[in-house]
């Protein structure tokens, strides 16, 4: 169950230190970016539609042949006004509604067609630029992924690569995406984590990362339970040493080393000069970091795990998980590099 705990542990270390290493990043780029430029703001001018119009040259609501409605409102498109009829809206603007237009001067159906939205378009880029085309696009937006309405995308020939986003039940200007607002919502959705492009942070796989951080704590400290019974763990401030006999088994040369009680005899044994073979770096998981201890050593879950019952009959245990403290005198199979006696 340890070693199940200890791999469980490190593979979730790799799972979230990516991701805060993504943060990070991320952090630092919305530090550093010019956020208008990253909005696509740039070239962004309001585009006034509003106009005088005598109000005598309106069609009177009640003359207009609708059922019962949520809301009617009188707008202005590029100085024309229209009734914009509202059937059904949520809270939000990008939200589901169903909408339409009337021509408030004649009471006649009239949506916000190509040509409305091209000059619209135009109107709002504050530079003179050429139109590639014009579409109405149903949701999904990939670009506006909350969005939950028709707009329409007007794409400009400039060197940004500007897409402007206009409602099609209003003419209102969304948003002006391009390559610098492309760049921001990318560093958006890598530090959110919202890479099934929902357009928030309240997604599941930001459920499971949290639930993952959580279990990763759980792990970390059941590690540190395992370890301070083992005695490899201490609060006091002062260090004790303690002569160690260390023979190399493939020389037969004997060194006598102080090594720390309370730390493990693979931090000791590297720090006077031994180097034992390890992939874990001293986790417990390898199994490399094997020693032949001459005194009565009790195993632990990890020895158990990665020795043979024949090994542990022998004295055999590993390194990483006995502390100086617990021997006097034990072999190993790697070469002094440096001894400090």
């Amino acid at each position: 169950m340890f070693k199940l705990n200890k791999t469980l542990h490190k593979w979730l270390s790799l799972f979230v230190g990516l991701q805060l290493l993504i943060w990070l990043i991320t952090g630092l780029y919305f530090n550093l970016m010019d956020h208008k430029k990253g909005a696509g703001n740039a070239n962004l001018r309001t585009v006034v539609h509003r106009a005088k119009v005598p109000h005598t040259s309106l069609i009177p609501l009640q003359s207009l042949a609708i059922k019962p409605v949520q809301s009617i409102k009188l707008l202005w498109i590029l100085g024309h006004p229209y009734y914009q009829i509202i059937e059904q809206a949520g809270a939000h603007r990008y939200q589901t509604k169903v909408v339409y237009l009337l021509d408030a001067q004649t009471g006649t159906p009239a949506p916000l067609n190509e040509t409305l939205a091209r000059t619209i378009a135009l109107k709002s880029f504050k530079e003179a630029v050429n139109i590639t085309e014009a579409r109405l696009l149903e949701p999904p937006i990939a670009a506006l992924p909350k969005e939950q309405n028709p707009l329409w995308q007007v794409t400009l020939n400039d060197a940004n690569n500007t897409h402007i986003y206009i409602e099609h039940s209003s003419g209102q200007v969304i948003a002006h995406v391009n390559d610098d607002r492309r760049l921001r919502d990318l560093a958006f959705k890598l530090h959110f984590m919202d890479y099934m492009n929902t357009g928030g942070f309240n997604h599941w796989l930001i459920i499971i990362f949290a639930i993952t951080t959580l279990v990763l704590s759980l792990t970390g400290a059941t590690w540190l339970v395992e370890r301070f019974k083992a005695g490899q763990l201490s609060l006091i401030f002062k260090h004790h040493k303690k002569s160690v006999t260390v023979t190399e088994l493939t020389s037969q040369q004997t060194h006598t080393l102080a090594l720390e009680t309370k730390s493990s005899l693979f931090d000791g044994l590297i720090a006077s000069g031994i180097q034992l073979p390890s992939s874990c770096g001293g986790g417990g998981t390898c199994g490399l970091c094997k020693v032949r201890c001459k005194s009565v050593v009790n195993a632990t879950s990890a020895d158990k795990a990665r020795l043979s019952d024949a090994k542990l009959e022998q004295g055999y245990r590993l390194a990483c998980e006995h502390n100086a403290g617990e021997v006097t005198d034990i072999e190993v199979r790697a070469k002094l590099i440096r001894c400090d006696d």
